[in-house]
C-alpha cells in the first residue's frame, strides 16, 4: 500500500483527519491512514502535531531499494519502551531506559548471543569507563541454588561446545570454567600489563611469581618452592630436596615451636628446636605470666629412655638386667642395671644381685661408673 500527498495540500495537513472522522477536523492527529487507505477507521500511521510524535501500528520495514529489508518489530510489551539515539558527544549509542543500560532478553527462538545475532566476527566488545558505584558490566538477579550438580550452573559460565559440566555446587557458583578434555592451558590467568600475577593451571595448581593471600601475611613462592609467612617474610618453609622439608631464611637463625598450652603471649608451655648464638638447642619453655616448666625425654619405640628434668638432672630411665645389656655393644654406651652384685666403680659389673649401678662399655667389658 502506498500513499501520495499532493504538495499543494502539504501546507494544510493541519486540517486533515480527526481520529476516525471522514471529514477534515482540527484535532491533534493531523495525518492518519487506515488499512484501506482511507482517512477513517483505525489509524495505522499517525502524526501528532502537538507532541511531534509519529505513530505506527505494526512493523516498520526499511528497504534497501533492492532485495533486502530491515524490520523493526514490537513484540507485545509489558510496559512502554523507549529507544533513543543520543548524539550529545557526537556518538550514536543505543540506550534502553533512563539508566543508560542495554537490556538483553534471552527468551524466544533467537535466545543466546552468537555470531548469528551479534555480528559476523562473533565477538562482544565492551568499551565503557567505570564510575563510582557504577561498574561497566554487572550480572544481577537471584543466584540459582538447589537442583543437581549438573543443573545448578554458575552465574557466569565459560564452557566450550560439546563439554558437559556435572560437578557444580548445588549451593550456587559465581564464576565457572569447564574446559574440554585434553585442555593443557590455564583455567585462570591474571596479569598486570602482560606480567602474570596469578594463574591456575589445568590441574588446579596455583602458579605465581609471588601469590599473596590473607592480606599479604602468607605467600607462596612457587619459583623457590617456598611458603613464606609474615609481612617481613622472615619465616620460610621450603622443600630442600625430595622428601625434605626445611625452615630457613638466609643467615637468620630459626626456631620451631610446638605448644603444650597457649593462653596468651605470656602464658604458655612449649617445646622448641632452635638455633641461638650458633648453638642448636632442644628444650622446653614456659611463659613469663603463666605455665609450668616441663621435662624433656628421649624415646625409642615409644618408650622413655633418657630424661632431662626441670632441675637439670639427667636420668637414664630404662632399667636393664646385666643379662639384657646389649650383646654387641659399641664403645661409649651407657646403661643402668638393676641387679648388680657388689658393684664397685671401675669393676666389671656382675648380675644376680639387687643393687643398682650405672655402667658403660669400654670396648672390652661393661664397667661400673656409678653406684
Amino acid at each position: 500500500m502506498s500513499y501520495v500527498i499532493n504538495p499543494l495540500l502539504a501546507a494544510g495537513l493541519d486540517n486533515i483527519g480527526n481520529d476516525g472522522a471522514t471529514t477534515p477536523g482540527g484535532s491533534n492527529t493531523q495525518v492518519q491512514f487506515n488499512d484501506s487507505g482511507a482517512m477513517a477507521g483505525d489509524a495505522d500511521l499517525t502524526w501528532n502535531k502537538t507532541t511531534n510524535v509519529l505513530g505506527v501500528t505494526g512493523d516498520i520495514n526499511l528497504s534497501d531499494g533492492g532485495s533486502f529489508t530491515t524490520t523493526v518489530q514490537c513484540v507485545t510489551p509489558t510496559a512502554n519502551r523507549i529507544i533513543s539515539f543520543p548524539d550529545a558527544t557526537g556518538t550514536v549509542a543505543l540506550v534502553a531506559g533512563s539508566s543508560g543500560q542495554l537490556v538483553y532478553n534471552n527468551a524466544g527462538s533467537n535466545a543466546g548471543l552468537t555470531s548469528a545475532n551479534i555480528g559476523s566476527t562473533g565477538q562482544i566488545n565492551v568499551s565503557l569507563a567505570g564510575a563510582a558505584s557504577t561498574p561497566p558490566v554487572t550480572f544481577t538477579g537471584s543466584w540459582f541454588t538447589g537442583g543437581t550438580a549438573t543443573t545448578t550452573k554458575p552465574q557466569l559460565l565459560i564452557e566450550p561446545a560439546g563439554t558437559t559440566s556435572t560437578a557444580w555446587s548445588t549451593s550456587g557458583t559465581g564464576i565457572g570454567v569447564n574446559a574440554a578434555s585434553g585442555f593443557a592451558g590455564n583455567l585462570l590467568d591474571l596479569q598486570v600489563n602482560g606480567t602474570r600475577a596469578l594463574s591456575v593451571d589445568k590441574d588446579g595448581v596455583v602458579i605465581s611469581r609471588d601469590t599473596i593471600s590473607s592480606g599479604g601475611n602468607v605467600r607462596i613462592n612457587a619459583d623457590a618452592n617456598q611458603l613464606v609467612f609474615g609481612t617481613s617474610q622472615d619465616i620460610r618453609v621450603a622443600r630442600d630436596a625430595a622428601g625434605t622439608l626445611a625452615q630457613r631464611n638466609g643467615t637468620n637463625a630459626q626456631t620451631f615451636r610446638v605448644y603444650n598450652t597457649f593462653t596468651s603471649g605470656t602464658n604458655y608451655e612449649l617445646g622448641k628446636l632452635e638455633w641461638s648464638s650458633n648453638v642448636f638447642r632442644i628444650g622446653t619453655e614456659k611463659g613469663s605470666g603463666g605455665g609450668t616448666a616441663r621435662t624433656v625425654e628421649v624415646h625409642t619405640d615409644s618408650v622413655s629412655r633418657l630424661a632431662l628434668d626441670t632441675t637439670g638432672s639427667v636420668r637414664v630411665v630404662t632399667g636393664l638386667t646385666v643379662a639384657t645389656l646389649p650383646g654387641t655393644p659399641t664403645v661409649g654406651m651407657i646403661a643402668r642395671v638393676t641387679d648388680a652384685t657388689a658393684p664397685a666403680v671401675g669393676s666389671t659389673v656382675a648380675g644376680g644381685g639387687a643393687a643398682a649401678a650405672l655402667v658403660w662399655y669400654n670396648g672390652a667389658n661393661w664397667t661400673v661408673i656409678g653406684v
